[in-house]
């Protein structure tokens, strides 16, 4: 326990990250022993015995190509101008930004990466009932529950591969002042058609409620489908505000790359007022703009992502222990066939191995037997379902 104790004051955990210390640091291999989200390399190396760069991330799901080339040589020469502020609003991004989207700037404010901007909205809106359309980004309810907001999850099920019922989903928005949608939803990637939400944003504008959606993975769909499915068009009524980033499509997690906020002007006026300044550093705000420009980078994101995405799922299907549910975005959800394996052993025997994946036992409506992955490049793919196949040949003799 004492050991438990010094490994959380390492580790800086707080007590929502873990159910016990004593689950971290004894083994248990129950899925809540793992962190709130995916990407954290440090606590895999103190909990794995590995360095950090010696692990193979399927958990965190951004761009498997890397940044463009062009991001990365723009930011290593803003490194030289780091003693220097950057801009306070990021106007000159914000402005590069604006023109991509074909938007007005007014309708356009940003933040250091999209979850500061959920919090950001959520305080300027004070909503005393929130509705989440989950599974969904744990996020969206913890921004709500630190304003005081009461909570209430509309459930997707798994059984009917999470179609939504948008009737019945505007009808549960009356009671909410403000609604959260992921489109592409995190973690199961299904894509849903903007028409789909149009009955809900009716609601929202009539009660003057506010319909969030968030769509940081639609830009690794294709493009005919991220046309039809996008809220972009609609960007600047009341009672809606969009919702993306750079860090996921163009891989700057680590800079905490710009989010944005696209949303009408009195909101964004509202937002741009009671924000920090400074809150988009120099050197994110110089890789972002040059990302814009690499069309090329884009268009060859969206064809391999597809792809490698599809060469995973067949893979993980062959493993015989897997349901794979259908994915627009970059990464997978699947489940544990009933009888297989327990989801909590097989992520820890794989994080021993050096390869981390999502457990999912933290997203309302999902539960321990499902598990997240990223798309990568197809060598690390097949790795990941070697490793897989090893963990149960050795961990799970007679369960398969």
């Amino acid at each position: 326990m004492i050991q438990g104790m010094i490994l959380k004051e390492r580790m800086g955990i707080h007590s929502g990250d873990f159910r016990t210390a004593a689950a971290l640091v004894g083994g248990e291999e129950d899925a809540s022993a793992f962190p709130e989200h995916g990407g954290d390399l440090q606590w895999a190396s103190i909990r794995y015995g590995l360095s950090p760069e010696r692990f193979l991330d399927f958990s965190s799901s951004v761009n498997p190509l890397g940044p463009t080339p062009s991001a990365l040589k723009a930011a290593r020469r803003a490194l030289k101008q780091v003693s220097l502020y950057p801009e306070p609003y990021a106007d000159t991004l914000k402005q590069s930004l604006a023109s991509w989207l074909g938007i007005g700037a007014a309708n356009l404010t940003l933040g250091n990466g999209s979850t500061e901007l959920i919090y950001h909205l959520v305080r300027c809106r004070s909503p005393r009932r929130v509705t989440v359309v989950s599974p969904s980004f744990s996020e969206y309810e913890r921004a709500a529950r630190a304003v005081g907001a009461e909570v209430e999850h509309f459930l997707l099920s798994p059984d009917d591969g999470f179609a939504l019922d948008a009737d019945a989903l505007a009808r549960s928005a009356k009671r909410s002042e403000m609604v959260f949608f992921c489109n592409p939803a995190s973690p199961t990637g299904v894509l849903y058609r903007r028409e789909q939400l149009l009955p809900l944003l009716e609601v929202c504008r009539e009660k003057g409620s506010l319909l969030v959606v968030d769509e940081s993975y639609i830009g690794f769909c294709p493009e005919e489908e991220g046309r039809e499915s996008t809220s972009m068009p609609l960007a600047g009524v009341e009672g809606l505000a969009v919702i993306s980033t750079f860090t996921k499509l163009f891989a700057l997690a680590g800079l905490r790359a710009p989010g944005w906020l696209v949303g009408h002007r009195e909101l964004v006026a509202k937002m741009e007022e009671t924000g920090v300044p400074w809150r988009v550093n120099r050197v994110a705000a110089v890789a972002a703009r040059v990302s814009l420009a690499d069309v090329g980078y884009l268009r060859k994101t969206r064809a391999l992502v597809r792809a490698w995405r599809e060469g995973l799922s067949a893979g993980l299907e062959g493993t015989g222990i897997f349901h794979i549910y259908p994915s627009h975005a970059n990464f997978l959800l699947m489940r544990v066939r009933e009888g297989g394996p327990d989801a909590g052993v097989l992520v820890d025997g794989l994080g021993r191995k050096g390869i981390l994946v999502r457990p999912c036992h933290n997203f309302h409506g999902l539960g321990k037997g499902f598990i997240r992955v990223a798309a990568r490049r197809p060598r690390e793919n097949r790795r990941l379902i070697r490793a897989i196949n090893e963990v149960l040949s050795t961990r799970f003799k007679g369960e398969r």
